[in-house]
């Protein structure tokens, strides 16, 4: 299968985009595929990188930890008690265990090797911060991808590039690591890490309640 990546150039996102204009935005986040997509669709922002020992809960079904981390980061950042901030985690589950990004090349050819041949979900958690309210909103997608058998020695060769590295999961499906899906169910937006469907949805009800 060819994974067909979206363009996100023609999205409308009204209630977002206000928010943009005033009061502003700061997504709390380094993640560069995430920046491609509201610059994509021609929002102006600000960025803080939310860089944070992150806490797992053990006992949170993963769409809630996924969420819970997100808050986390969009409440590391410094706050102006105007702007309103975005924070995101994207985590990658199979068999009820959380593949984080890995460690070291042998770690990401475990991750990979575990994901072959099978499906696994992917959580993206946001958490919409509006810092002159003190208040938040937040929610979270999932999706699941089904990865294709890859013998060891390509797996090998997509490590050896450097893209899994940061990655949960071990793979970017915008990027190269697309080869290794076969299909995905879902919104594809939530696998790169911004599903833009539940940030508008969540910049409504912003505007719905706290202006």
């Amino acid at each position: 299968m060819t994974v067909r990546l979206p363009s996100f150039s023609k999205t409308q996102c009204p209630n977002l985009r206000k928010i943009t204009e005033s009061p502003g935005l700061v997504l709390a986040s380094g993640s560069p595929r995430r920046k491609t997509i509201l610059t994509e669709i021609g929002l102006r922002f600000d960025i803080q990188i939310s860089n944070i020992e992150e806490k797992h809960d053990a006992y949170l079904p993963s769409g809630e930890l996924a969420t819970d981390l997100a808050r986390q980061k969009a409440m590391a950042v410094s706050h102006d008690g105007e702007r309103v901030y975005l924070g995101c985690d994207t985590i990658v589950v199979f068999d009820g265990q959380l593949l984080n990004k890995p460690t070291d090349e042998k770690d990401a050819l475990r991750i990979l090797i575990t994901l072959a041949g099978n499906t696994h979900s992917v959580f993206t958690g946001m958490a919409l911060y509006d810092s002159r309210s003190n208040n938040y909103l937040s929610g979270c997608e999932e999706s699941r991808v089904t990865f294709n058998s890859w013998d060891t020695d390509r797996l090998k060769e997509y490590i050896s590039t450097g893209e899994p590295m940061d990655k949960a999961g071990a793979y970017g499906i915008q990027g190269m690591g697309r080869f290794l899906v076969d299909t995905v169910e879902g919104n594809i937006d939530n696998v790169i890490g911004l599903p833009l469907g539940i940030l508008e949805t969540l910049a409504r009800k912003y505007w719905e309640m706290y202006v």
